[in-house]
């Protein structure tokens, strides 16, 4: 009996998704970790509208996991692992596929429907959730490799289109985030971009569910000397918070990593200027960009 699903060839399990920058994408260990129960239930003699009842799932759930299109449960794991006689090869990769879920969760679709708060320190760029879509072109075209155009519209709008999501949404999540002072000076799309930026800054501020604060260039005791930028996301429904480190591949809900992540940021917001006095320098670095001051 063939147990793969209509219109879905066994040969294109086996075609690796694209490379994620250098990193591990979560698709591709959702798809070993599928393969891999694939495996032990043929070694069994089971079919899936076998494996599903015996360990409590439909035998669709367990067609999803195996071509990993769903990440399993732990149970789901625990139950397998049991009934294939797997000896632990299951639920060891329980750990691993909580972080490919993670990253799942992190994801611009779901968003903004989980979030309850949003949190961001960022050193060398507005955050992406808080910038104006010509800001963004900008930054994108300054990354390297360099993407085409097509990619950067792309990427454009979906991130327009996630922002008003997320700060549009009623309920409003709460969002705060850290901006290092010399981000106000980095002119990415030239002066006239980075000053619609500046304004674009000082206008959320005034939103009652965000805060903007600003880092001195002179603070001596700066919070984030080592490490690069992040989010901190907070779910809605009592899930693990979720943090995205670096350009944002690097997905993690490992609660040490978590919670160093939130001391962290903690230590940031007491070291910056306070929302009020942040606004204040937002809008002086505006003007002076509209009258070309230095």
């Amino acid at each position: 009996m063939n147990d793969t699903p209509p219109g879905t060839p066994e040969a294109s399990e086996s075609v690796p998704p694209p490379p994620v920058r250098g990193q591990v994408g979560a698709q591709e260990v959702l798809r070993c970790v599928g393969r891999q129960i694939k495996i032990l239930r043929r070694r069994t003699g089971l079919e899936r509208a076998e494996l599903g009842p015996a360990i409590g799932y439909s035998p669709s759930m367990v067609a999803a996991v195996e071509l990993g299109r769903r990440p399993p449960q732990p149970e789901f794991l625990a139950a397998a692992d049991s009934v294939l006689d797997a000896g632990g090869l299951l639920t060891c990769a329980t750990d691993l596929v909580e972080q490919a879920r993670a990253a799942g969760l992190a994801g611009v679709p779901g968003e903004p429907e989980w979030l309850a708060a949003w949190h961001a320190y960022a050193p060398a760029t507005v955050p992406e959730l808080l910038r104006t879509p010509d800001y963004h072109r900008a930054v994108l075209r300054a990354a390297r490799p360099l993407l085409d155009e097509e990619e950067v519209e792309r990427r454009t709008a979906a991130l327009a289109d996630r922002a008003e999501r997320v700060l549009g949404r009623r309920p409003a999540p709460l969002v705060t985030c850290v901006l290092d002072e010399a981000v106000l000076h980095r002119p990415y799309g030239g002066p006239a971009v980075l000053r619609a930026q500046l304004a674009h800054l000082a206008e959320l501020g005034r939103l009652r569910h965000v805060e903007v604060q600003v880092m001195p260039t002179g603070t001596a005791d700066h919070a984030g000397a080592e490490g690069g930028a992040f989010v901190l996301l907070e779910p809605a429904d009592g899930r693990p918070p979720v943090a995205r480190t670096g350009d944002g591949e690097r997905v993690t809900v490992r609660r040490a990593e978590v919670r160093a992540l939130e001391q962290r940021y903690a230590a940031l917001r007491a070291q910056a200027l306070s929302p009020d006095e942040s606004s204040a320098l937002v809008g002086r670095r505006a003007a002076a960009e509209g009258t070309g001051a230095a």
